[in-house]
């Protein structure tokens, strides 16, 4: 039986892709092993734990579900650096409402429609490009998954941004430069991912 091509192409990408979310769920195991270990010594020593934290690398695609989930990086200096860090305590809630929500509930909802707009346009000509930078087509089913699932997640990185707001800044001439602003970090930190998540595909498909 003959197999067509675009068919294989998408197998060995969805092949590499869950190879690559295996691994990442095997290093995140053992880290929550070592994490279970330390507490449980903590506790034998009656120690007071200390504040364990997170570090979200945006050029690391951590995976937290095995069907696959892309996470959003947060790039919190507006900078491109693959290097910057962003840590959050993990009790730390994150939709938790920003002043400026409380002050201007029509931002958010507004901010949301913006970033969807992108999202179900501007976003599929980014992974073209990228497809055609790194030489490594993905079929329209595939383009529409990555699309989707980074999608789930905007919510949280626009509400993170809004909280990066000084109180002084939110003021209604302010808003429409605030909105942007936000709208640009948003879109910035969802090009990166889809540009780390090539270069993990291509690390994965080379053996490196």
């Amino acid at each position: 039986m003959h197999v067509p091509q675009e068919i294989l192409q998408f197998l060995q990408q969805l092949n590499g892709y869950m190879h690559y979310q295996n691994e990442q769920i095997r290093q995140m195991d053992a880290k929550l092993q070592d994490v279970i270990q330390e507490l449980k010594r903590l506790k034998q020593h009656n120690a007071e734990p200390p504040v364990i934290r997170n570090e979200y690398r945006f050029d690391l695609l951590k995976v937290e579900k095995l069907e696959g989930t892309l996470n959003i990086g947060i790039n919190p200096n507006g900078s491109d650096s693959d290097s910057s860090i962003e840590e959050f305590a993990v009790e730390q809630t994150l939709d938790a409402p920003s002043l400026i929500e409380k002050q201007y509930p029509q931002l958010l909802p507004d901010l949301q429609q913006q970033v969807d707009n992108y999202l179900n346009n501007g976003a599929y000509d980014s992974l073209n490009e990228l497809e055609s930078q790194y030489k490594y087509p993905l079929d329209t089913q595939y383009r529409k998954f990555i699309v989707e699932d980074v999608k789930k997640q905007t919510d949280k990185r626009i509400r993170d941004y809004l909280k990066r707001v000084r109180p002084d800044d939110a003021t209604p001439e302010q808003l429409t430069s605030i909105q942007q602003s936000v709208y640009e970090d948003v879109k910035r930190d969802i090009e990166k991912t889809f540009e780390s998540f090539m270069k993990n595909m291509l690390r994965k498909e080379n053996g490196t």
